[in-house]
């Protein structure tokens, strides 16, 4: 790729914004076109973990024994509700066969890989002036159970393996509640990561934003891209309701939209829009660790001006953002029984977000393999924080080099073309 050539980056999220960050450092063009506001989707509302060590793919052994189980529960973290879509059977199918030990282990092996350098990269954007509210607290987990807790701890010892710090045994209630006040009685054994951190996602998009606006990139908001002008096996624009925006690369990184928007092109990337929810409670003794309830499996965060986040569900319902106050409510009555009374304030800025996840559980980052100039960056799931920084910085050496790196190969778009090719067997 030549200096200075034009990258159109569809989607201002974490993913598209960071790999923006680092085409423009190389010397690239960058313009980021953004269908609603910058960080407005999945970046905004979530709990802003930055987690390598959750970072397995989600389809894994347990899954099934656990979504016969509660898949139907209203009240589930796991929630489909029934509807007539032949695309999400197959989907779910395809999910279903991912449930087993040797593709689990394998993803986990290469997430491990592209995570190597998430924190040094954290660090070096705010050494290198991007503004954004990070803390290095770890990450506490909670159960109501001591069973829960060993069980939890005892599925994360295979992370010890890629050089992560795994405790040995779990805290029991009274040393959990030394270490986090904030939490209930009830609340009964748990542990502590201690590498793990949080940021603001809000600052973490906005600080990128400022960042590639003052290097001369140009972002353009409320601007839906409706098509792509192709000469070839090229892009040469992309097209927003007839007007042109040329381009010399294409990035694909608009979440779970990513998938309607490279169907324009012929390309299929096959991601559901997993939605999550979210709220904020405020009270002047937030919890002082980001928090994880385990058996609920809701997170919460606190953030400047006492603010707590709560985080969590998994809802297949198709692409939309509605929110079901049901899950919401669910959500606050599961967090005030690990959080006690204070959680049960008012709750503020209900969100609803769509999250992109793939059946195999890995991201999607590479060549289209339709288009030459052509790239994705989506299926990220709940990760889109943690692995923005680490996806874009090899996502960028691939566009400007033309070559992959090597730990890009588990994620590349190609994939799901060879198996189908082969029949979907791996």
């Amino acid at each position: 790729m030549a200096e200075g050539e034009r990258v159109v980056i569809v989607g201002g999220g974490a993913i598209g914004l960071a790999t923006g960050y680092f085409l423009q450092r190389a010397g690239a063009e960058v313009v980021v076109l953004e269908r609603g506001h910058v960080g407005d989707a999945a970046s905004r509302g979530n709990a802003g973990w930055v987690t390598p060590m959750l970072s397995a793919p989600i389809p894994a052994p347990w899954i099934r024994r656990y979504a016969l189980r509660n898949i139907a529960k209203r009240s589930s973290p796991l929630f489909i509700p029934p509807r007539p879509d032949p695309a999400l059977a197959l989907w779910l199918w395809r999910f279903w066969r991912y449930c087993n030990p040797r593709d689990h282990g394998a993803g986990l092996a290469a997430m491990a890989e592209l995570n190597r350098r998430t924190m040094p990269l954290f660090d070096e954007l705010r050494e290198d002036g991007v503004e954004f509210d990070m803390w290095q607290k770890g990450l506490l987990f909670a159960f109501l159970s001591e069973r829960g807790a060993a069980h939890e701890l005892a599925s994360l010892r295979e992370m010890a393996k890629f050089g992560y710090a795994v405790p040995h045994v779990p805290l029991d209630s009274s040393a959990l509640r030394q270490l986090e006040p904030a939490l209930s009685p009830r609340v009964s054994a748990g542990f502590l990561l201690t590498d793990e951190r949080h940021v603001d996602p809000q600052t973490l998009t906005r600080g990128l934003a400022d960042r590639l606006r003052e290097g001369g990139a140009v972002i353009r908001e409320r601007l839906e891209v409706t098509g792509f002008e192709t000469r070839g096996d090229r892009v040469v624009a992309a097209i927003s309701h007839g007007e042109r925006i040329e381009a010399d690369r294409v990035l694909l990184a608009a979440g779970a939209w990513t998938r309607p928007l490279a169907r324009k092109l012929g390309v299929d990337v096959p991601v559901q829009g997993a939605k999550g929810y979210s709220f904020t409670v405020r009270t002047p003794s937030p919890p002082s660790h980001p928090l994880y309830f385990g058996e609920a499996k809701v997170g919460a965060s606190s953030f400047q001006d006492g603010r707590t986040r709560i985080a969590g569900t998994m809802e297949l319902s198709g692409l939309n953002e509605r929110i079901r106050q049901g899950r919401v409510g669910s959500i606050a009555e599961q967090a005030r029984t690990y959080l006690g009374d204070w959680a049960g304030g008012p709750i503020e800025d209900v969100w609803a977000g769509m999250r992109p996840l793939t059946y195999d559980g890995l991201p999607v980052i590479g060549g289209s393999g339709r288009y030459a100039n052509v790239y994705v960056s989506t299926g990220h799931a709940m990760l889109g924080i943690t692995l923005a920084p680490a996806a874009g910085e090899t996502l960028a050496e691939l566009i400007l080099t033309g070559q992959a790196p090597g730990v890009l190969r588990p994620f590349s778009p190609r994939r799901f073309r060879n198996r189908r090719k082969d029949g979907d067997e791996r």
